[in-house]
């Protein structure tokens, strides 16, 4: 049975990716290919979900697409087995990827070769038979998906570590240290850009709120307040919340209370000479 993939599952013509890991899935079946692809969408949370047919499509799109972190991989597809498939990525893989073998043909003897499979870049802890229960498949991708982080952050940290050491060393090429510095440059760029994406999304949510309040104004001055009176009151409840907690933040910054202000004396009025009470 042919599977066509749809234009946003080819690793070419996808948008760059934003930030979020992207997982694969490789099966052949295109009705667990929908269903799982289905719940890592739309319970998991992931934004990107690819589907390759067979091995080498995988290998495609983990060339292509350097936003994948996870894969799931049935063992008999044609072409090529789930385990030859992670076989080969030995050849071709450069950074951490996690692995979940999801097969409807479980055996001791297969999982023991899926798990001798694990390496550095490699992570393959994840055994799962068919059917898949889904419920119990969400905390599986998700500690999965924590070990591609904590992976991450030892070969970082590990990078880091040869780099200072050949800092130290006597006659180590200073050019060691400018990379080190760009990276540091780098991540500050990215940094920075964060900032004005969260500055730019502030004024863009002012002026919206500025906006609606001037509709609201006007609709009042011409007897149209009446008529909309409970959206009014909802949108009032709406920006007191928002704006409640830059309130209380004010209030809690002054370390001494404003003194209040003084009454103003009432002198009391002079009677005319001669008047009479009444």
């Amino acid at each position: 049975m042919s599977f066509n993939r749809s234009n946003e599952e080819s690793p070419l013509d996808a948008p760059p990716f934003t930030g979020n890991s992207a997982i694969l899935i490789v099966d052949e079946d295109p009705a667990f290919q929908l269903g799982l692809k289905t719940f890592l969408r739309e319970y998991v949370g992931f934004e990107k979900v690819f589907i390759a047919r067979n091995g080498q499509e995988a290998l495609d799109f983990l060339r292509a697409e350097p936003s994948i972190d996870l894969m799931s991989v049935d063992y008999r597809m044609p072409g090529m087995s789930g385990i030859e498939l992670i076989r080969a990525l030995g050849d071709v893989l450069e950074r951490p990827l996690a692995v979940l073998m999801i097969t409807g043909y479980p055996s001791d003897e297969l999982e023991a070769e899926f798990h001798a499979l694990e390496s550095e870049n490699l992570l393959t802890s994840h055994f799962i038979a068919k059917p898949v229960q889904f419920e119990k498949l969400e905390h599986l991708v998700l500690a999965a998906h924590d070990e591609v982080i904590a992976a991450r952050q030892r070969a970082l940290e590990a990078r880091d570590a040869r780099d200072a050491d050949a800092l130290e060393t006597p006659g180590s090429d200073p050019g060691l240290l400018a990379t080190k510095l760009d990276l540091q440059s780098a991540r500050l760029d990215e940094l920075e850009g964060e900032l004005k994406r969260q500055r730019s999304k502030w004024r863009s949510d002012f002026w919206k709120v500025a906006f609606a309040l001037f509709a609201f104004w006007i609709a009042s001055q011409f007897g149209l307040l009446q008529k909309i009176e409970p959206h009014w009151a909802k949108m009032k409840a709406a920006i007191s919340a928002s704006f409640s907690f830059e309130a209380q933040s004010r209030a809690s910054g002054n370390t001494k209370a404003a003194p209040a202000p003084e009454s103003p004396e009432v002198t009391p009025p002079v009677e005319p000479r001669g008047a009479q009470p009444l």
